[in-house]
């Protein structure tokens, strides 16, 4: 893994969630891929439930997404990627400030597994 593949395939995911495309997101991944969305949550695995997972939440419950990355790192052996993010964005009808950070793992520059760990506040 390169840190040039972490930081592309992150700005796709970016985009993907700014824009609600389920098929933007589903090209960061691969056909099996693993997306845990937090910590303790059920894994959405491989693109059929990542798909379901991300037309439930991203797009009918959530607008007015903004999506910044941060910085990313790469792991000493390579084996392993992380990007730091911030997003803004209405869900519920509250004004979310979110900040986190994803832990990836890549083959042929797309996602295997992404663990998603985040904290969100409420806007006023």
């Amino acid at each position: 893994m390169k840190l040039k593949e972490v930081n592309s395939v992150m700005k796709k995911y970016g985009l993907a969630w700014e824009n609600q495309d389920t098929h933007l997101i589903l090209e960061c991944f691969t056909k099996n891929g693993v997306y845990q969305e937090s910590p303790l949550s059920k894994p959405y695995k491989g693109h059929k439930e990542i798909n379901d997972f991300w037309k439930k939440v991203v797009c009918k419950k959530t607008q007015n997404i903004q999506f910044k990355l941060k910085k990313t790192y790469l792991s000493a052996d390579s084996t392993t990627g992380f990007a730091e993010w911030e997003c803004k964005n209405e869900y519920a009808d509250q004004k979310n400030h979110m900040a986190g950070i994803m832990i990836l793992k890549m083959k042929n520059s797309k996602i295997t597994h992404l663990n998603e760990y985040w904290n969100t506040i409420i806007e006023k």
